[in-house]
This record gives structure tokens, C-alpha cells and sequence, in this order.
């Protein structure tokens, strides 16, 4: 079997086998395979500066400020009003429905709690009339908003809807990639316990949250090398895909932010991770994965070279401060490389080399670089190597050279 590219994603394999014993779940619900498959972006996003493309496929969205306004007062729309809407919305078939109606999260007390699963249930089915049986249906952030209490009838909602999916959020709220990674895999880790084999799907967005954490990043634009960071932890975990929003509502983008938008650093990254995962080639079986890894030097204890290889995003390792600075890795064996991914911490190199040996002794030069940009560098190779190392020569920043991830793929 191949293997998945990270140990979180075999953690988030774990917990969904370990649930569907714990939890009572839909008949048929199947565990989540060992093998991840293709992993689809989907594109939410209305900046009238930036399109994607780049096969990223276009998502379906009934957004919350339609939605909410139809259930106040503990109402309903008409069945056609929901039908219309949903027509309307669902412009690619061959892409999920999402439908996002937030004041009707199951929260509350019990009472509460049914009479909104009763009208989610309704708007749901209103809605798979309208789709058919087979297009897959899910509800926004529904994920992270239902109590504990209330699991039992998130599973009643997912029993009658068909092919579904969880789209929860995985927006950002601080520069900090730790944290957010560890939301996004609590999420992950939620889904499991709730209904193990249903897809997970994130919405993610490129602008940083309001109210996010200092407040002079609210709305601001994510840098490149954190959205990077995000789309590669995204694919790392073995989802089936993820949804990129932003644009759609101009309090929160306005025509200043809306003309900025096609400038940012995000757009080119999100080509490059699509053209890269629409390649064709295995990206999810990582030659580097647990290999064995030595550094010329380490700058805080806990960041030792074994971390850039160990398959969880959230660790990396640091090298102390000056030039140069290296990272060797021992396959176990000789293979044919195609192709490295480097996924960049803060502190990057900005003049470094990829290279081979066979013998760990007589190095030969796969890649080399004077213009590292950092965030995620995508590199093609060629070549037979038991022995990797990058060598650093020219730092990008005043710190060392870090690294969330470096993966290896090939033969």
C-alpha cells in the first residue's frame, strides 16, 4: 500500500477506525482508507483582481447572509424560495453544495438544539431535490459549532443527506502556523469521532480573519510563505481537497482590497500548489519520510534535523545562525528522484543546492539556487540518490535555515 506522506495523517487514520466502535453512525459509513486519494481545491473566492485557475474546480456556496435572514424568527423559506436559491448556487455539479446557515448551529439546550437540526433537515432535503441523489451536500462550520451533547443528531443530519462531506473553517487568526495547524487537525480529529469516512473539506481564505491577533493583521492579505505553509499542511494530512474563499462580501474586502488582491503573494503560491498536484505524479508517497537525518547544527533544542522528515507539519528544523549550514539525509536505499518539495519556516535560504550521492561521501548537484523565495519551493530532479543534502550557502533572512518539511518523491 502506498504510504500516507505524514504521521498526522495516519494519527487522523487512528481516531476515525477508533471511533466508528464508539460512536453510533449511519449504516454503511465507511473508515477513512489508508490510501488518500486525489486531492481536489475548490475555488469560493469573487476577487475581482484574482482568478485562480490552474485546475482549481469551482465550488457551490449558499452563503450564511442569504441564509440567515430566511430562519429568523424561527422561520422558514417556502420550499420553492429554497429551491430557487439553491438552483441558483449550484452552478457546478460536479463540485459539492455547500449551504451555510450559522444561526442554526446545533448549540444550545436540547430543545434548541432539535428545533434547528428539524430545519436543517428540511433545507437539506429541499436541497437534494434539487441536486439528486449523488452530488455530495454539507453544511459550513457545522463541524465546530455542535456540541458534544448534540453529536447524535449531527449524525441524524449526515444519515439523510447522501453523499456528504464537513466543511469547517480553517481560517487564519494569527501568524502563528502551529496553532493553526492544530486547529485545523482538532477539526480533523472532531470529524472522526462524529462519522469516520466522511470527507473533510476546510474553508480556507487568504486574508487573515477579523479580529485576528495582532489587530494590524485583520483583513490584511496572508503572507506567501504562511498560505504556502497552509495549503501544503491542507494536502500533507491526506484530505480529499479543501475551498479557498474570499471576495465575496465587501465588508470584509472593499474595492481597495478587491484591487490588491491579484498583487498578493497567495495567488502565485496557490498556482504552483495546483499545478504541482495536478501533475500527475505521487505526491503523497514521501522517499523522505523517516529518513534517517543529521544537520550541520541546530538552533534550539527540540528542532533537531530529524524534524524536517518526521511527516508532521507542525515541527521543523533550525540551524543556527551563520553560513553554511547543511541538512543530509540516508534513504536506506538508492532511488530515482523526480522531484523535492521544501517547505519553508520564516528563516529560508536564499542560495542553496539540493545534492545526490550514492555513498554519502562524493556528492553530485541535483538543483542549485541563488534566488529562494522561501515559503513552499516545488523542484524538480533528476537523478540516483541514497544521500540527500541541502546546503545552504546565503541566508534569506537574519535567522538560520528552517524547515517545516522536506520531501523527496521519485522511484
Amino acid at each position: 500500500m502506498p504510504r500516507l506522506r505524514t504521521a498526522l495523517g495516519r494519527l487522523i487514520v487512528c481516531l476515525a477506525v477508533g471511533a466508528s466502535a464508539a460512536v453510533g453512525l449511519p449504516a454503511g459509513a465507511a473508515t477513512v482508507p489508508d490510501a488518500a486519494p486525489a486531492f481536489t481545491l475548490y475555488d469560493n473566492t469573487a476577487y475581482a483582481s484574482a482568478a485562480i485557475g490552474h485546475g482549481a474546480v469551482r465550488a457551490n456556496l449558499v452563503p450564511n447572509y442569504t441564509c440567515t435572514p430566511l430562519v429568523a424568527g424561527n422561520a422558514l423559506p417556502t420550499e420553492a424560495q429554497w429551491k430557487a436559491i439553491v438552483v441558483a448556487a449550484n452552478v457546478n455539479p460536479a463540485a459539492p453544495l455547500v449551504l451555510d446557515c450559522e444561526s442554526l448551529y446545533l448549540t444550545g439546550s436540547a430543545a434548541n438544539a432539535a428545533n434547528h437540526l428539524q430545519r436543517l433537515a428540511q433545507l437539506q432535503s429541499w436541497a437534494r431535490a434539487v441536486t439528486g441523489p449523488e452530488q455530495t451536500i454539507g453544511w459550513y462550520g457545522l463541524l465546530g459549532n455542535t456540541a458534544v451533547a448534540h453529536r447524535p443528531l449531527y449524525q441524524q443530519l449526515i444519515q439523510q443527506a447522501g453523499p456528504t462531506a464537513f466543511f469547517p473553517s480553517a481560517y487564519t487568526f494569527s501568524a502563528n502556523e502551529t496553532s493553526w495547524s492544530s486547529t485545523l487537525t482538532g477539526n480533523l480529529a472532531t470529524a472522526a469521532a462524529i462519522a469516520p469516512g466522511v470527507p473533510v473539506y476546510p474553508y480556507v481564505w487568504p486574508q487573515y480573519h477579523q479580529g485576528s491577533s495582532p489587530d494590524s493583521l485583520s483583513l490584511g492579505f496572508v503572507p506567501a510563505a504562511q498560505w504556502s505553509y497552509q495549503l501544503a499542511t491542507l494536502h500533507d494530512l491526506g484530505l480529499t481537497g479543501a475551498v479557498v474563499w474570499g471576495g465575496s462580501n465587501t465588508t470584509v474586502c472593499d474595492p481597495a482590497c478587491q484591487a490588491a488582491a491579484g498583487s498578493q503573494g497567495w495567488l502565485p503560491q496557490t498556482r504552483s500548489f495546483l499545478d504541482w498536484t495536478g501533475s500527475g505524479a505521487d505526491r503523497r508517497t514521501d522517499l523522505a519520510l523517516g529518513a534517517t537525518a543529521t544537520a550541520s547544527s541546530v538552533n534550539v533544542t527540540g528542532r533537531d534535523a530529524a524534524k524536517a522528515v518526521d511527516g508532521d507539519p507542525a515541527t521543523r528544523w533550525g540551524s543556527q545562525y551563520t553560513d553554511p549550514q547543511w541538512l543530509s539525509l540516508d534513504l536506506g536505499a538508492a532511488h530515482r528522484l523526480t522531484g523535492a518539495r521544501l517547505v519553508w519556516e520564516t528563516a529560508y535560504g536564499t542560495a542553496y543546492s539540493l545534492q545526490g550521492s550514492l555513498d554519502g561521501s562524493s556528492w553530485t548537484t541535483l538543483h542549485a539556487t541563488t534566488t529562494g523565495a522561501g515559503g513552499t519551493e516545488l523542484v524538480d530532479l533528476d537523478g540516483t540518490a541514497r544521500y540527500v543534502r541541502l546546503l545552504g550557502t546565503a541566508r534569506g533572512t537574519g535567522y538560520g535555515y528552517s524547515l517545516w518539511s522536506l520531501n523527496l518523491y521519485g522511484s
